[in-house]
């Protein structure tokens, strides 16, 4: 406390302090502007998914497919096998349920991806939209040894300007 505070006093005064730590802050500031790092990487994808940009898919559906192709149609196959089984219909029938099946399970795997890719986003951009940076305190003035006084004085005299008009009323009325 400087020696002026401490003689007159101080006006209370409104102050802006960050609510954030410095690492906190620069955080928020690479969810808001996509800036580099995991960060940009992670909402490029978002952005990838929720256009519908094929490539964004294909990597997601490449493991499947492999899956399909190395797993499902060897063992179909291992059913059907025999003399000439593989080229009859029923075996054709199968083998084309099991690639619709394949074909209509990635697209609802899609559906998915874009609605979990926009739930993201959005409590990504909700967190950093809501996050207050900022907030104002008000810090509260001081008296100071002189202003107590003075009002100490100021009282004390009142009171006893009071006190002798008391006396001399009562007196001037005979009470």
């Amino acid at each position: 406390m400087a020696l002026s505070d401490f003689l007159f006093g101080k006006k209370e005064q409104m102050q802006q302090v960050p609510t954030m730590d410095p690492q906190q802050q620069a955080l928020l500031s690479q969810l808001l502007g996509g800036i580099g790092g995991a960060t940009g990487a992670g909402l490029s994808n978002l952005q990838a998914l929720l256009s519908g940009d094929q490539g964004a898919f294909e990597a997601f559906e490449a493991p499947i497919k492999t899956q399909f192709s190395e797993e499902i149609i060897p063992q179909l196959a291992e059913r059907f096998s025999g003399a000439g089984a593989q080229r009859s219909s029923v075996f054709q029938q199968q083998l084309g349920s099991a690639g619709a099946n394949l074909s209509q399970q990635l697209a609802a795997l899609r559906g998915q991806l874009q609605q979990s890719a926009m739930s993201q986003l959005t409590g990504l951009l909700g967190t950093g939209l809501g996050a207050r940076t900022q907030e104002n305190i008000l810090r509260p003035g001081t008296q100071g040894l002189l202003g107590g006084l003075a009002g100490g004085i100021g009282s004390g005299i009142g009171s006893g300007f009071g006190m002798a008009g008391g006396i001399g009323l009562s007196k001037l009325f005979g009470l």
